[in-house]
């Protein structure tokens, strides 16, 4: 969304990994919050080169990123098995723990469709305006070859950083 000091976000997200895809599926539905996330990756990619045939989540398939909190969100696991008409095999399997695959499929199903998502985001700047109390975000919008194409800035009242599994936290 556009923002402007006077109509900031609620609630800015910077990375997208399963944490903030997951912040930004449970805001999905709540009317009136304005929230958006940004990643300077083009697409939603968990553990590239991890997912190894056969490996299984940890957790089961109920620990997706939102079915705990709000089982009736449109962004669980089970809501995208039936969107792939896939609903019926995967009861019949009796599995509780889905493969590592399987989970970033969700996850990508989830990125393409769910509103509010600024891939190919480069994030340059962030400042706390004390006047206006919110943050300036500095970001350059990268075309597919990862060169700069254009410019922005947006305003938050929050700000929610995704450091990811290795942490990377500009100085």
């Amino acid at each position: 969304p556009q923002t402007t000091p006077d109509q900031p976000l609620d609630i800015a997200g910077i990375g997208i990994g399963p944490f903030n895809l997951s912040l930004a599926a449970l805001a999905h539905g709540i009317p009136g919050l304005r929230t958006a996330c940004y990643d300077q990756n083009h697409t939603f990619r968990w553990h590239a080169g991890l997912l190894i045939d056969g490996t299984t989540l940890q957790v089961p398939f109920l620990a997706d990123l939102v079915t705990l909190a709000d089982p009736t969100s449109p962004w669980t696991f089970l809501n995208y098995l039936k969107s792939r008409e896939r609903l019926y095999p995967f009861y019949f399997a009796e599995r509780f723990h889905i493969q590592r695959a399987e989970y970033d499929a969700y996850c990508r199903w989830v990125s393409q469709n769910l509103p509010g998502l600024h891939f190919g985001h480069q994030i340059d700047a962030i400042r706390w305006n004390p006047e206006r109390s919110l943050f300036e975000i500095d970001f350059t919008q990268l075309d597919s070859d990862g060169e700069a194409e254009a410019l922005g800035r947006t305003y938050t009242r929050n700000l929610v950083l995704g450091v990811g599994t290795a942490p990377h936290v500009p100085d």
